[in-house]
């Protein structure tokens, strides 16, 4: 199952580079997609005895966006956070203004040394490439997750200081 994972990534990736994605862009409320996401999260969180919370004063209109591509962005957020937050809460925040609309996923956990910041997108790029994972991963999780940002014309930024967790920003 890992290697058919691995697989269904190097061929999306591989999509981004011959210019060859399109988003299906549709109607979606942010705030919805978040709480849906979350609550599919929430075993997962369990087992880690990770609470997730979601704090969402805005957010609740509908956007074009391809809801597939943000639902998968934010399933490898909320996996990082929680395979990388020490059992501690994950915050994901919802809001929006008049001209954009963002989540950010926050964890209280290991954090990165401020070095890492700037390879956390790379391609089979690890902080630690000795520590195991225990929820999957192929190391193209967050690569994929910039791509599909930059196809909505929007950006996916990242907050971390070693010791006091790391915070991954969406915004549209």
């Amino acid at each position: 199952m890992r290697f058919e994972v691995l697989l269904a990534d190097l061929l999306e990736i591989s999509r981004y580079d011959a210019g060859a994605v399109e988003l299906e862009l549709e109607p979606t409320n942010l705030a919805r997609l978040v709480e849906d996401a979350v609550d599919s999260m929430k075993p997962v969180a369990a087992r880690r005895g990770t609470e997730l919370r979601v704090v969402a004063p805005g957010g609740y209109f509908d956007a074009d966006l391809d809801a597939r591509r943000i639902r998968r962005i934010l399933r490898n957020l909320l996996g990082n956070a929680i395979e990388h937050g020490e059992g501690n809460p994950v915050v994901v925040t919802v809001d929006s203004n008049a001209s954009a609309i963002a989540l950010a996923v926050r964890d209280y956990g290991i954090g990165m040394h401020p070095g890492d910041l700037a390879r956390v997108f790379d391609r089979f790029w690890r902080a630690d490439p000795s520590s195991q994972r225990t929820i999957g991963g192929t190391g193209l999780g967050l690569a994929m997750a910039l791509e599909d940002a930059t196809l909505h014309d929007g950006e996916l930024a990242v907050l971390a200081e070693l010791g006091l967790g790391s915070c991954f920003r969406l915004t549209l």
